[in-house]
């Protein structure tokens, strides 16, 4: 009979921050533009959609995002890891997490995606793709494809996060948590996520593309809310507004930091 392929996981409260950046740069992005910033032999690129497209001058409305990200070295090979991220987001996109559903860090380790919904489906708030590249000793690195889903999460401590799980069956069995902390920002960045990512996941592995579909909408308190909602409190006599949507630094293995500060503009009926 043929030997069971191992199941390969990693369990980390920072694992490839890159998603956090990936996740938050959606919030309020009109339309499906992207971003690239270029850096030595490094290029980070990403962009996303909110839907829906006009939101309400006064209060906010739930909000659907879609992001889409990659990272790759322009000389060739496995991009770098990234060793730390620091991002701030615009206060007009809230994240909403009162009276939804909240799954604890401790449950999605080492798990199927079918295991993972069973755990914590009443938290989900997204779903999506990842790939990239797994480095072990001794062995050539090989790409690795997979479903993400997220949930609206506690850390160990009891701290707030969003945990994206993956899984990939292909070409081995693999299971990720990526997990990141959220915080509240300063000035006019209302959300602030910070992660530092430990030496043993950078040495393992690198990710290549991300894309998620961040949406939730649940009744709570006799309430319909959003876990993401948005407004575009543009000034009078105007039907759009341009503002920083995010501030962001990421910090690679044997890279210079890279920084990008995005503008963005919405539109009101």
């Amino acid at each position: 009979m043929p030997r069971r392929r191992r199941l390969v996981t990693i369990w980390t409260t920072g694992f490839i921050a890159l998603v956090a950046s990936l996740i938050v740069s959606g919030f309020l992005v009109g339309g499906a533009g992207g971003e690239t910033v270029r850096q030595g032999g490094l290029q980070v690129s990403f962009g996303g959609s909110v839907a829906p497209e006009v939101l309400p001058r006064v209060g906010t409305t739930p909000v659907s995002v879609a992001v889409r990200g990659r990272v790759w070295a322009l000389g060739g090979g496995p991009p770098p890891s990234l060793r730390r991220i620091a991002i701030e987001v615009n206060r007009l996109g809230v994240l909403d997490r009162r009276g939804l559903p909240v799954c604890p860090a401790q449950r999605l380790q080492a798990a199927s995606t079918a295991d993972a919904l069973a755990a914590c489906g009443e938290a989900l708030v997204g779903e999506g793709r990842v790939g990239g590249l797994l480095v072990l000793p001794e062995q050539v690195p090989f790409p690795f494809g997979g479903r993400v889903v997220a949930f609206n999460g506690r850390m160990p401590d009891g701290s707030p996060a969003v945990l994206a799980h993956l899984f990939a069956d292909r070409p081995v069995p693999l299971a990720f948590v990526l997990a990141f902390r959220v915080g509240p920002g300063h000035g006019v960045f209302g959300t602030r996520l910070v992660a530092d990512v430990p030496a043993r996941t950078r040495q393992t592995a690198h990710i290549t593309s991300f894309s998620l579909r961040l949406h939730r909408v649940f009744e709570a308190g006799g309430e319909r809310r959003g876990y993401l909602s948005a407004g575009c409190p543009a000034p009078a006599g105007f039907t759009s507004a341009t503002f920083p949507l995010l501030r962001a630094n990421y910090a690679f293995v044997g890279h210079k930091t890279v920084a990008d500060t995005l503008v963005r503009t919405c539109r009101t009926g």
